[in-house]
């Protein structure tokens, strides 16, 4: 728990900062998650973590492509892949997203740009469902008050996960 809590307070410090996460952080934490995991469950256990990496990353990858999540949170998702069983992940993502979401209605009540970015994304998506044609999805990176960086709710949820609220 330690080492993850670590990496992530670095995650984040570097999100916040420069909207990255590096990828030296990442690979920190998926080694010690690998580590943990073959004392903890032998090379069974390595197995499943690198599963539940792959899994995420497939189910990641596609809202990557699209722009709405960046690498590093991907990989980030991916790196817990290494630390928790299947069930306590699909709790703590659902949990992240969640957090995630209610930011994002802050942000939307709070920032006229976040307002304009849904309208845009509802104009985006009656088109493509209309026309059929799905065209490059534009995202200004200058608005910042637009972006959710996800390494913050996602620590909020492990914590919570730790803590027994979930």
């Amino acid at each position: 728990m330690g080492i993850l809590i670590g990496v992530f307070s670095v995650a984040i410090f570097t999100d916040w900062r420069c909207y990255r996460i590096p990828n030296l952080c990442i690979g920190i934490g998926v080694a010690a998650g690998l580590i943990m995991t073959y004392v903890s469950y032998s090379f069974a256990g390595i197995l499943t973590a690198l599963a539940s990496m792959l899994i995420i990353f497939m189910a990641f990858y596609p809202f990557y492509l699209l722009g709405g999540i960046g690498a590093g949170d991907v990989k980030l998702f991916m790196m817990v892949g290494c630390y928790m069983k299947q069930d306590a992940l699909l709790r703590y993502l659902f949990v992240t997203m969640a957090l995630a979401a209610a930011g994002s209605v802050v942000k939307m009540l709070v920032y006229a740009e976040s307002r304009e970015r849904l309208f845009y994304l509802g104009r985006y998506i009656r088109k493509a469902v209309l026309t059929g044609m799905i065209d490059e999805y534009q995202i200004d990176k200058t608005q910042k008050r637009c972006v959710i960086r996800l390494s913050i709710p996602a620590f909020i949820s492990l914590i919570l996960m730790y803590m027994g609220a979930y």
